[in-house]
């Protein structure tokens, strides 16, 4: 019994200083419909939710702005790209309704961040080679860039969306498309995975250098699920045309799946 509470109590610890850990940092946007967020260079993976709201909240789990070394008290941090306006080691500049969050840690330190935005905002994400991780975004409706070199996952998001990756694999989990909402894709090293409302109307171009295209919709008069269409470059009209859909890998497959209606 007592090795139980002692397990316990261990673990209530543990719970109560991750708690301790985490820090927000949030801002307000007053006119999200109009509003753009640009985030740069944030370490490691990255997590974007989009949800019905006015503020940016930007979470870091780590202690080490909370708990800086004991001969830094009194002293704050400097950073060599730029002044910490935050607490949590990001710059925080805002151009009217144009807001950029620039992260400021060096190359050789990790930090993790979650990131909660206005889902209705345009979106931009970049990260260079040495900073960049995985990239999700979710529940989106407003535009959608990102650069990055590892992966990016995308869902229930319905805005244009731009993506390129130089060493990873897209997903991206679309329903139907508007005729003014492009979506283009491209990867240098990796696949590319859509999924699409089984009804949408789109004005179709696949290309890969080095590998297969795959698809359940009706881009041939071959019948069968999940068939290759072959070729290495297919342009194809989906539910009559609409909006542009454009897949481009140099080395690795492409699939095209039907979705829910």
């Amino acid at each position: 019994m007592k090795t139980f509470k002692c397990i316990m109590a261990v673990i209530a610890l543990v719970l109560s200083t991750n708690l301790l850990k985490a820090q927000e940092y949030k801002l307000t946007v007053a006119n999200t419909k109009d509003g753009k967020i640009t985030l740069n260079d944030f370490m490691g993976d990255l997590p974007v939710e989009g949800y019905n709201g006015t503020e940016i909240i930007v979470t870091s789990t780590s202690d080490r702005f909370t708990h800086p070394p004991e001969k830094a008290k009194g002293l704050k941090p400097i950073f060599a790209a730029g002044q910490d306006n935050t607490g949590i080691g990001v710059y925080v500049e805002k151009n009217g309704n144009n807001i950029t969050l620039q992260c400021l840690l060096p190359i050789t330190e990790r930090e993790e961040y979650k990131i909660k935005v206005p889902n209705n905002l345009a979106l931009k994400i970049h990260s260079d080679c040495g900073r960049s991780g995985d990239i999700s975004i979710s529940n989106m409706t407003g535009e959608i860039e990102v650069s990055n070199c590892q992966g990016i996952d995308l869902k229930n998001c319905t805005g244009p969306v731009v993506l390129s990756t130089i060493s990873g694999s897209i997903d991206l989990k679309l329903g139907n498309l508007a005729k003014d909402r492009p979506v283009s894709i491209a990867s240098v090293s990796g696949d590319i995975d859509v999924t699409l409302a089984s009804t949408a109307a789109a004005n179709v171009e696949l290309r890969t250098v080095s590998g297969g295209i795959y698809s359940d919709f009706d881009l041939q008069p071959d019948k069968g699920n999940m068939r290759r269409v072959g070729g290495n470059s297919i342009k194809a009209q989906l539910g009559g045309g609409g909006a542009a859909l454009t897949l481009t890998t140099v080395s690795g497959n492409v699939y095209l799946r039907k979705g829910g209606q």
